[in-house]
């Protein structure tokens, strides 16, 4: 290759990056949210235009592993042994004045947050909980649409979410991580939620019923390892359509689900005991149900899968079933049973 096919070349790669430079902001932004935070980040110093959209791009992505360059993903176990290190404390100090310069850059633009998500340690829960409870502030102000928050701190040091969470009328998708949830002082205004992911959080029944009964659009909720439940009771959620219960403790003793408008329902059980009650309400239009460590007494599994005559797909893994079952359905397409003691089964 000569010297005039690479300037060629050169001069045909400017020409493109000119063209997407060009393009409207919007639609810079939307190619740009295909990228990862740190490839977006590096488009900042392409130019003085593409550090200007850099800075408003609305989708805020604060990982505390990134600042680990070669780290694998930070977990409880990592972080209780790098605690006491002061390299790695005084690089989350780091980490947290860049989240808190780079979000408030970016509310002086008075642009709506598309996303919000923040991954981080909590070394000091005392000291920094605070400045996050600003930054979510900062964020339901300025109207997110989705908030992913997940936080690592030590169990018995659990980062309270601020009041200012149950007031986010633009948030769709809300993900909480490892933190606690308390009794709000006024209604839930969480009008717009479509989709709520609890892992880790602390809550109780009364916060449970709430959430399902004051969020009046909300269609997919997952708890995922919650503790402080000992009775989990789901009501009142007239749009909820898919719901799943994930549980590796023993603390969860009693389920009760009452909503019709169910379509798809996932309860895995890991833990030696069992919830030894398990009640559903009769959801016509349910099509999927998957069951894992669920113990069924008598003829209890006969009676919950008469309550669904739409289901089309059912999975049974590690269930307690005594004694004969019976399955009777023009509508089932997808039957699975696993690891089933003392099964015998009649289609």
């Amino acid at each position: 290759m000569n010297i005039l096919t690479e300037l060629k070349i050169m001069d045909e790669t400017v020409v493109a990056m000119d063209r997407i430079s060009e393009l409207p902001t919007f639609i810079i932004h939307h190619l740009m949210s295909y990228l990862s935070a740190k490839e977006v980040a590096r488009t900042s110093v392409l130019s003085k235009k593409w550090n200007q959209l850099y800075v408003s791009f609305p989708i805020l992505d604060f990982d505390q592993n990134y600042f680990f360059p070669g780290a694998s993903r930070l977990d409880y176990g990592s972080f209780c042994v790098r605690k006491q290190n002061y390299s790695f404390s005084e690089t989350v100090k780091k980490f947290m004045d860049f989240v808190d310069a780079s979000l408030v850059r970016f509310c002086k633009l008075k642009f709506c947050i598309q996303k919000f998500r923040l991954f981080l340690t909590f070394l000091d829960v005392k000291g920094s909980a605070p400045i996050v409870d600003r930054w979510i502030r900062l964020a339901v102000e300025n109207g997110v649409r989705e908030l992913d928050f997940e936080n690592i701190t030590d169990e018995n040091t659990v980062y309270t979410l601020p009041q200012a969470i149950f007031s986010a009328n633009s948030v769709t998708n809300l993900r909480l991580v490892w933190c606690r949830l308390e009794q709000p002082f006024d209604s839930i205004m969480l009008c717009s939620l479509k989709k709520l992911t609890l892992e880790r959080v602390c809550l109780d029944e009364q916060m449970v019923q709430k959430l399902a009964s004051e969020c009046p659009l909300l269609e997919d909720l997952c708890f995922s390892n919650c503790w402080g439940l000992k009775h989990l009771c789901v009501s009142k959620a007239s749009k909820l359509k898919i719901m799943e219960i994930r549980s590796f403790s023993e603390e969860i003793e009693i389920v009760e689900i009452s909503v019709p408008s169910l379509q798809q329902l996932t309860l895995l059980f890991y833990g030696a005991r069992r919830p030894r009650v398990v009640e559903v309400a009769r959801s016509p239009h349910l099509k999927k149900l998957d069951l894992v460590s669920v113990y069924f007494a008598d003829n209890e599994f006969n009676h919950l899968i008469s309550k669904f005559p739409s289901l089309e797909d059912l999975f049974v893994t590690r269930c307690c079933l005594p004694g004969k079952i019976k399955i009777s359905s023009n509508q089932l397409k997808n039957l699975l049973f696993r690891s089933c003691k003392y099964l015998k089964l009649c289609v």
